[in-house]
């Protein structure tokens, strides 16, 4: 049990350490050597758990996928449109931050790493299907314009939650670290103006 304990929380360092040299330089520098010092680890531990560095970036994808299902909300018809979009936004950037090793990768690094690109795609696509149901339901119930459509309203959204996210990363648009304890003033100010062409 010990063995397995310890062996677990080597894992779990090892990953973490990755990710953070991925934020931090990329791919090509985030050397199994650099993890391994990082993470107060044996460099021989990630060849024995995770055989390559190619393993501990499929282990933050497999991460990554398990996580996907937090996109989505329940009890839409109880919500209010705004709610909706305010509370999955909110979500979905508590998402991006939380893999924004692979985001970045994803975004710099996806035509060498396809794996990556594939992995980000799904979330894409996930996070634009559970937007258009609840696009789809408020149209039913009337509180949204009946001209909109849905598929092409769901993509727009994805795209402003993408780039702000990007943004926010690059530039540092807003001060706080973490959705959660920001109150995040600009994405509601972009999530209401983008209600404005919908209602």
């Amino acid at each position: 049990m010990e063995d397995t304990m310890g062996k677990e929380s080597t894992r779990i360092k090892l990953i973490r350490a990755f990710a953070q040299l991925l934020v931090e330089n990329g791919y090509q520098a985030a050397t199994t050597s650099k993890t391994a010092k990082l993470a107060g680890a044996n460099e021989g531990s990630i060849f024995r758990i995770f055989k390559n560095k190619r393993g501990l970036l499929q282990a933050l994808i497999d991460q990554c996928m398990q996580d996907i299902n937090s996109l989505q909300y329940k009890d839409i018809e109880k919500m209010t449109i705004e709610e909706c979009l305010q509370k999955t936004a909110q979500k979905y950037q508590a998402f991006m931050i939380k893999h924004q090793a692979l985001v970045v990768v994803g975004v710099k690094e996806s035509l060498e790493l396809r794996e990556v690109g594939e992995a980000i795609e799904e979330v894409s696509t996930h996070f634009k299907k559970v937007i258009e149901k609840i696009l789809l339901e408020k149209a039913e119930s009337g509180c949204l314009s009946k001209k909109i459509n849905p598929k092409i309203q769901a993509n727009n959204f994805v795209w402003l939650n993408f780039g702000y996210f990007i943004t926010n990363k690059r530039f540092k648009y807003t001060k706080a670290k973490t959705v959660e304890d920001q109150e995040d003033k600009v994405l509601k100010e972009h999530v209401l103006e983008y209600l404005k062409g919908i209602i």
